[in-house]
């Protein structure tokens, strides 16, 4: 009878067993699995070094930080799933932040300030999209040139002054401010990065449009070739890119309140970096917005850890450079081990 009985839960216990370890091959046997477990080691690593780090001021401050490269990253992955790349959003959060701070300044309202950034990111994007699909250009020197057009044209907008801050209350408080305040604060850039990371989830997850998108990175021939209008796809990623790196120079200005025309330098690295790192390939057909977002954390905590334990800040910048140069190694690394061009 005891044999009987045992027998069973013998069988039960090594389901369980390899439940759990199918669960943790699949964890960590992904891009983003690792980068969870990346992070969630250097959170207890600084938690332990710092005082500072795990406080509800700090979290949020740093995850504020982020949310600016998390969301025009969230672009930027669609961008770069469909083979394609838009070197243009750091001089785009120059330009499209001076507009809208001039647009506030003479209106006095939120919505003109707003839509002002918007429309900016959707010229400067249509304008990278018509240059690299109509005239077949690289993407890469379309949007290479269009960084230093743009960011001249934030110099000449402003005759390279900084543009006055504004007294607009509910201004200040697109950044400062939380609609959420219980149980646990919740900055405004924090939710705001979270609603779109929802939104654009669903699209590339469950639509006919998201799924177009890897299927031109995976072969744009064969796409075209299935009946997936490939360029008007690839203008339409562009355009939301430039929108979305628009909307977090409107988060800037909040932030600085002021339009600066210097603002953004080094802004695409950090944005381009984030994708690469959590787990986008440059030649397209891969990526995801959660790994975007687990990258973009990680080096968000990176650059605060940097800071918190009193290293040179500049080592900021070098550890943004080595990233980008380790996710290319890995990608490379990879495509080269399965046979991949």
């Amino acid at each position: 009878m005891s044999a009987e009985i045992s027998t069973p839960a013998r069988s039960v216990g090594a389901s369980g067993q390899s439940s759990l370890q199918d669960f943790l091959r699949r964890l960590f046997g992904s891009q983003e699995g690792v980068l969870f477990l990346i992070v969630a080691v250097l959170w207890l690593y600084l938690m332990s070094r710092s005082d500072v780090f795990f406080t509800q001021r700090n979290i949020g401050v740093m995850l504020s930080q982020v949310s600016m490269i998390a969301i025009t990253g969230f672009g930027m992955t669609m961008l770069m799933i469909a083979r394609e790349v838009d070197l243009s959003v750091g001089s785009m959060q120059a330009f499209a932040g001076v507009t809208a701070m001039q647009a506030l300044n003479e209106s006095h309202s939120l919505i003109v300030g707003l839509l002002a950034a918007l429309a900016v990111g959707a010229i400067v994007g249509a304008i990278n999209a018509g240059a690299t699909l109509g005239l077949k250009i690289s993407s890469f020197i379309v949007t290479l040139a269009m960084m230093q057009i743009v960011r001249g044209l934030a110099y000449t907008s402003t005759n390279a002054a900084v543009q006055n801050e504004h007294k607009l209350a509910s201004f200040k408080k697109v950044f400062n401010g939380a609609f959420i305040e219980n149980p646990v604060r919740i900055p405004n850039p924090v939710l705001t990065m979270v609603i779109i990371f929802i939104i654009f989830g669903l699209i590339l997850s469950r639509t006919t449009f998201g799924r177009s998108i890897y299927a031109i990175g995976g072969n744009p021939e064969a796409a075209a070739l299935s009946g997936i209008p490939v360029n008007r796809i690839k203008a339409i990623c562009f355009i939301i890119t430039g929108m979305l790196a628009a909307l977090s120079a409107f988060m800037l200005i909040a932030r600085m309140n002021s339009g600066q025309n210097n603002a953004g330098f080094g802004f695409e690295l950090q944005v381009i970096g984030s994708v690469l790192l959590g787990g986008a390939s440059l030649a397209g057909g891969k990526g995801t917005l959660v790994g975007t977002l687990l990258a973009a954390v990680l080096l968000g905590t990176v650059n605060n850890g940097i800071v918190l334990l009193g290293y040179n800040s500049n080592w900021q910048t070098a550890v943004v450079g080595l990233m980008i140069l380790t996710a290319v190694f890995l990608d490379t690394m990879r495509r080269r081990m399965t046979g991949q061009s």
